[in-house]
């Protein structure tokens, strides 16, 4: 056995030079693809896989070169969470099972009893003890945090970044009973992976990835069955990370763009005020003239004042105006000079679209004022029909709204209607759905320090009828009601649980720093620990947990 060259090639001492080489460049990418794809996604596609996809990969190597001063661009979110690519290097999963198997035929091919050999073979246990409880982590292990205030009681944990949707019946005894679907099954179903032949399809243009997925919705549709006994869940929607909205904060994120490209046009404006001050800072070094560089520096103080900060139109004609006034003086210039700043077409056409984006933003507020209290139904048709009625009244205005006003008008309406219709859930049950009629797509994020806030459109039905369509959303804790056969349900989408065989409740918490600092002194919880058997007081301190 020991000459089949199978058996020699895992005992060989090369493959496991070339095994842990493997294992630092996984360590060394793994930790680089941190940064861009957040610790959870790095260590499942780099450590826990049998292979590291090409868009994790990718990542790695953008972030080492971009160390060494390389301008690539991050990957994306939507890259990240999209197709994976093909398999493009061993994973840890890999590397790790081969480095194994090598270790343990090495072993048995040159084992030796002898004290002679006690430290190779306690070298060798040692290191297949860690490839083992690295695998058994792995696979058993479970992070949750629980989140208390003084008085409060728990008997579950929850998790860090997985979320549940739940349905709750309550029993006797004041307990309920939770039906509970992982929030990835949901996301699997409204949006299938493609396995590896697929991925091998798209990447050779033999087919495209959405054809592909939507064949495999055809043939798989988003809906869950079981263990439901009757009732029938089907995913209409879903958003990885979103925020509930009213009419009315749709109105506001409308303004807010316009703002946002304001600020783009004001920018225009100040670099070429800035380019201006610029040159004739330079041409008074070559004309020396104390009195003109003197009211240069007060323009230019100015100007770096209000750059800092938001400024209305008037503020920024003023500030044109001066400079222009400045360039008169330093190149002696006349007032109608179209060399002077304020004569320029183009800072000219800026202003009227700075201008322009202020009228809009005018609009959106007299639009929220109009509609408020009035979108009884929360339909659609019925904003949109606001939509219009708001045009129609700004053309009727009494003394006439003037042309450029019914044009932006005109242009909010048919905006603001595209937006609506874009975000729009098209709930129709629930309170959930009834208060926020529209829902905002949100970049995904990959913080530790941050979390995902999903939301799902969700249509259930009880044999061939249907119940209704409910929004549901991490970013509220409130329970909506289910009606069926006589029983209230509660729906919610939810962090998932770990429930625990005790009872916790906590009754101090002590958070001490450094005075003056935010270095961590004393962090003190003391919590009563309850069970079936016995009821104990316990102290959790920094470095020793419960």
């Amino acid at each position: 056995m020991k000459k089949n060259p199978i058996f020699k090639f895992f005992t060989s001492l090369r493959l496991t030079v070339v095994l842990l080489a493997f294992s630092l460049l996984i360590i060394f990418f793994g930790t680089m693809a941190q940064e861009p794809m957040g610790l959870n996604i790095a260590v499942d596609r780099y450590f826990k896989s049998w292979f590291v996809d090409q868009v994790a990969m990718e990542a790695g190597l953008k972030k080492t070169a971009q160390l060494f001063g390389s301008q690539w661009a991050p990957v994306t979110p939507e890259q990240i969470l999209g197709d994976p690519g093909l398999p493009v290097f061993p994973g840890g999963y890999l590397v790790g099972t081969l480095l194994l198997i090598n270790l343990l035929m090495a072993h048995y091919a040159r084992f030796e009893l002898s004290a002679k050999k006690a430290g190779i073979f306690l070298t060798h246990i040692g290191i297949i003890t860690l490839l083992l409880g690295q695998l058994f982590t792995d696979i058993l292990q479970v992070e949750s945090f629980v989140s208390m205030e003084r008085g409060d009681r728990r008997n579950y944990s929850v998790s860090f970044d997985d979320n549940e949707l739940v349905f709750m019946l309550p029993v006797d005894g004041g307990s309920n009973r939770v039906i509970s679907v992982p929030e990835q099954k949901i996301k699997t179903l409204y949006d299938p992976p493609l396995n590896l032949v697929e991925r091998i399809l798209v990447k050779l243009r033999l087919s495209s990835e959405v054809k592909l997925k939507t064949k495999k919705k055809n043939q798989q549709p988003a809906v869950i069955e079981h263990p439901f006994k009757g009732f029938k869940i089907e995913i209409l929607n879903y958003w990885v990370n979103a925020k509930p909205m009213t009419a009315e904060q749709l109105i506001d994120l409308d303004s807010q763009e316009q703002l946002g490209f304001r600020n783009k046009v004001v920018e225009q404006v100040y670099l070429v005020i800035n380019t201006r001050i610029s040159r004739m800072e330079e041409f008074l070094r070559e004309n020396t003239n104390a009195k003109r560089r003197k009211e240069l520096t007060g323009l230019k103080a100015i100007f770096i004042e209000q750059r800092v900060k938001e400024v209305e139109l008037r503020q920024l004609a003023d500030l044109l105006g001066r400079a222009g006034e400045m360039e008169m003086g330093v190149y002696g210039f006349e007032e109608s000079d179209s060399k002077v700043i304020f004569n320029d077409p183009g800072v000219r056409n800026l202003i009227i679209k700075i201008r322009g984006y202020d009228d809009q933003r005018t609009i959106s507020s007299l639009f929220k004022v109009a509609v408020k209290d009035r979108l009884t139904e929360g339909s659609l048709h019925e904003f949109n029909h606001h939509a219009d009625d708001f045009l129609e009244k700004i053309k009727e205005y009494p003394g006439g709204a003037g042309e450029n006003m019914v044009k932006n008008t005109r242009g909010f309406s048919e905006r603001i209607k595209v937006k609506a219709k874009r975000h729009y859930t098209d709930s129709t049950q629930g309170k959930l759905g009834n208060f926020y009629r529209f829902v905002r797509p949100l970049s995904p994020v990959f913080d530790q320090n941050d979390r995902n806030l999903p939301a799902a459109l969700i249509k259930v039905s009880k044999g061939d009828k249907e119940l209704g369509k409910w929004l549901v959303t991490c970013s509220s804790d409130f329970q909506q009601s289910l009606e069926v056969d006589g029983k209230t349900w509660k729906i919610i989408l939810r962090p998932q649980r770990n429930y625990l065989d005790f009872n916790l409740s906590l009754v101090d918490l002590k958070w001490e720093k450094y005075q003056g600092t935010e270095i961590p002194k004393n962090f003190q919880s003391r919590v009563i620990v309850e069970d079936e058997k016995e009821s104990r007081t316990v102290d959790i301190y920094m470095n020793n947990p419960l």
